[in-house]
C-alpha cells in the first residue's frame, strides 16, 4: 500500500515519549517497588513484575498485561507499575483497559502526556467533546501536545459545532511548514465534515502542501468532489494518483465505483475518524523513519477510533512484518474488513505469515481457498508458486506459475517476472532449454533487469557456454546493484567457476561484506580461500557459515571440508561445487 509521504517534524525532541511507548523497554526499571523480597518466588509482586517486564521484552503482551496485574492486585497504588502496565495495554490494543490504568496513574503522580492523549480519544470516541478538550489542556505542553493534542482538540470542537474554535486551534499551525500538511488536511476534513462550502478550496490547498501524493488526501478530496457532483474530476484524481502507484486497489475501487453511478460515503463521519486520521498521519511519518514501535502504538489508537479504519490496519500489519512479529501481523491483516479492497492482498499476506511461522500446510491451503473464490485473481496464484518455489518444490511452483501465465495471456513488461520465476524453476528442474527460453524472454521484457541478467549469466557460466556475454551480463548486474550481496556473490562465484581464484576472492569478500549473515557466501568465500592458499581463513569462514545454521544438506558438506579440506573433502565425494548464493528463490 501506498504510505502517507506527508513531512512532519523530527521527533528528537519526544525521547521521553519514545522511552515510554516502547513496549519492550518500558519496564526496565524497579524503582518503587518494595525489592525486600529476593524475587526467587515467581507469585510475589515483585516476581510479578520481572515475569511482566520478560514478557514484554519478548512481545507476549497478553503475559504482560496478566503479571503486571498481579502485581497492581498487590500494590494498586504503585506508580510505576500502574505506568507500565498503562503502556503495555495501550501497546496490546486493550483501550479501555488502557484508559483505565492511565486514568488511575495520573492520580498517582504517573506521566500525564500519554494517559490524557487516551482519556481524551476516548472522550471523543464517545463523544463527550468537552471532557476531551479538558483533557489535552490540562497535559503538560510539549511538540507531542502541539500536534496531535491540537489536532484532537480541533475535532472536538468541530463535535460541538464550533466551526470558528476548530479553525482558530488549527490556525496555530500557520507559519510551521513542519506541520503545514496537518493543518491543511484537518481543515479540509472539518469543513466537509461541517458541510461548509469552502471545503473544495480547502483541499486544493491541502493537495498542494501533500504534492499530490498523499492517499488520504486524494481519498478524501475525491469523495468529496463525488459527493458533489464532480465525478469526473475525482476520476482524473484517481488515475493520476494511480499513474504513482499503478494498480493500487482503492483507486481501482473509487475508478469502479463512479463507473457503477454510485455515491460514497465522506472518509469522515464522526470527529473520532478525524483523530484518527491525525494518528494515522504521524504513525505513517514516523513508520518511515526508526519509530516502529512508536508508529505502530499510533496506529493502534486510531483502529481504536475508527475500526473500520483498513488503511491503518494494513500499515499496522507491515509495522509488524517489519519487526518479524508474524502473528501480530496475522491479527492485523484479519481485522481488515472482508469487502474492503485491501482485504484480498491481506488474505495473501495471511498466508505468507503463516509460512513464516513454519505453518506451511496452512498457508497452502488457505491460498487454495482464495483461488478457488477468486478464479480470476492471478495473485493467489502467484503467490502459492513463490512459496513453492522458497521451499525448492520446483515442479509445484512451475505449474502454479504456468497458471498465472495462462490467466494473464498475453505476458508483457509487467509481467515479466512469472517468466523469471518460471524459468527459474526449469533451471532446478534441470529442463535447461526451457529455463534458458524463459530467462531470454524474461531478459526482453524487463529491458535486461539486474535479477535476470544475474542468473542467465551465471546460468552460462555454470555451463561454460557463451562465456564472454554471460561475465558481461553478470557485471552490468552488479554495475546496476552494487550493494546487492547475492549478486555480487554471483559474479565472485562465477571467477571461482572459471578457476579464477584470486579474482573470486576479491569479489566474495565484498559479497560478506555486504552480506555478512549468509551461511552460502561465506561458504563461498572460504573455498576461494582456501583455492589461493589462505587455508587458515578458508577454515573460518567455514566455520563461521556453520555458525549461521546454513540448509541442513549443507551442514555435512561444510563439517567434511573442516576435516578434511575442500580438494579431499570433493575427492571423497563429501562435497561438491555449489551454486551462487540465493538464487534458487530470490524473487522480484
Amino acid at each position: 500500500m501506498q504510505v502517507n509521504p506527508a513531512i512532519v517534524p523530527s521527533f528528537g525532541k519526544l525521547a521521553h515519549l519514545a522511552v515510554l511507548l516502547l513496549a519492550g523497554t518500558v519496564l526496565a526499571g524497579c524503582a518503587g517497588l518494595d525489592l525486600s523480597d529476593s524475587g526467587r518466588n515467581p507469585d510475589t509482586p515483585y516476581g510479578n513484575y520481572l515475569a511482566g517486564r520478560h514478557a514484554s521484552v519478548t512481545r507476549d503482551l497478553d503475559a504482560a498485561s496478566d503479571y503486571l496485574g498481579r502485581t497492581l492486585a498487590e500494590d494498586p497504588a504503585n506508580a510505576v507499575v500502574l505506568e507500565r502496565a498503562f503502556i503495555v495495554a495501550l501497546a496490546n490494543g486493550d483501550m479501555d483497559k488502557a484508559a483505565e490504568l492511565g486514568r488511575q496513574s495520573i492520580e498517582n503522580g504517573g506521566d500525564e502526556r500519554t494517559a490524557r492523549l487516551v482519556l481524551a480519544l476516548q472522550a471523543l470516541k464517545e463523544g463527550r467533546y468537552e471532557e476531551a478538550d479538558a483533557q489535552i489542556e490540562q497535559s503538560a505542553p510539549g511538540p507531542f501536545t502541539a500536534l496531535i493534542g491540537t489536532l484532537t482538540r480541533a475535532w472536538a470542537a468541530a463535535g460541538e459545532g464550533d466551526k470558528d474554535g476548530a479553525v482558530k486551534l488549527l490556525d496555530t499551525f500557520k507559519g510551521r511548514t513542519a506541520f503545514e500538511i496537518f493543518r491543511t488536511y484537518h481543515m479540509a476534513l472539518i469543513l466537509d465534515y461541517m458541510e461548509d462550502p469552502g471545503a473544495g478550496a480547502a483541499y486544493e490547498e491541502a493537495m498542494t502542501a501533500a504534492g499530490g501524493a498523499s492517499l488520504r488526501v486524494v481519498e478524501a478530496y475525491g469523495r468529496h468532489l463525488e459527493r458533489t457532483g464532480k465525478s469526473p474530476e475525482a476520476a482524473q484524481l484517481y488515475r493520476d494518483y494511480e499513474a504513482l502507484s499503478p494498480g493500487h486497489p482503492l483507486m481501482e475501487a473509487n475508478l469502479k465505483r463512479i463507473e457503477d453511478g454510485e455515491k460514497p460515503d465522506s472518509l469522515i463521519e464522526q470527529p473520532a475518524d478525524g483523530a484518527a486520521e491525525a494518528l494515522y498521519g504521524l504513525g505513517s511519518a514516523l513508520a518511515q523513519e526508526a519509530g516502529l514501535d512508536i508508529a505502530a502504538l499510533y496506529l493502534r489508537l486510531a483502529v481504536y477510533l475508527n475500526p473500520d479504519f483498513d488503511v491503518a490496519r494494513t500499515l499496522l500489519a507491515d509495522i509488524y512484518e517489519r519487526a518479524e512479529d508474524w502473528k501480530s501481523a496475522i491479527a492485523a491483516h484479519k481485522g481488515v474488513s472482508e469487502d474492503s479492497p485491501l482485504r484480498p492482498n491481506a488474505d495473501i499476506q495471511i498466508a505468507v505469515n503463516y509460512n513464516r511461522l513454519d505453518e506451511t500446510e496452512k498457508a497452502v491451503t488457505l491460498l487454495r481457498g482464495l483461488q478457488e473464490e477468486q478464479p480470476n485473481n492471478v495473485e493467489p496464484i502467484v503467490a502459492l508458486g513463490d512459496l513453492y518455489r522458497m521451499h525448492e518444490r520446483f515442479p509445484e511452483a512451475a505449474r502454479e506459475y504456468s497458471r498465472a501465465i495462462a490467466l494473464i495471456g498475453d505476458i508483457g513488461p509487467d509481467n515479466w517476472s512469472l517468466l523469471y520465476a518460471r524459468g527459474v524453476c526449469y533451471e532446478r528442474m534441470k529442463r535447461w532449454p526451457d529455463a534458458e527460453k524463459e530467462l531470454k524472454k524474461a531478459l526482453v521484457l524487463s529491458e535486461e533487469h539486474p535479477l535476470v541478467l544475474n542468473y542467465l549469466g551465471y546460468s552460462w557460466v555454470d555451463q561454460k557456454i557463451n562465456l564472454a556475454k554471460a561475465m558481461e551480463m553478470i557485471r552490468k548486474a552488479v554495475d546496476e546493484r552494487p550493494q546487492d550481496g547475492f549478486i555480487v556473490d554471483s559474479l565472485g562465484w562465477a571467477y571461482y567457476r572459471l578457476g579464477q581464484y584470486e579474482e573470486a576472492v576479491k569479489h566474495l569478500e565484498r559479497a560478506v561484506e555486504l552480506q555478512p549473515d549468509d551461511p552460502v557466501i561465506n561458504d563461498h568465500l572460504g573455498d576461494a580461500l582456501w583455492k589461493v592458499g589462505r587455508k587458515i581463513e578458508a577454515r573460518f569462514q567455514w566455520r563461521h557459515a556453520l555458525e549461521m545454521k546454513p540448509a541442513d544438506d549443507a551442514v555435512p558438506e561444510i563439517e567434511a571440508k573442516l576435516d578434511y579440506g575442500l580438494d579431499e573433502a570433493v575427492q571423497r565425494g563429501e562435497a561438491e561445487i555449489s551454486g551462487p548464493a540465493g538464487t534458487p528463490d530470490k524473487g522480484v
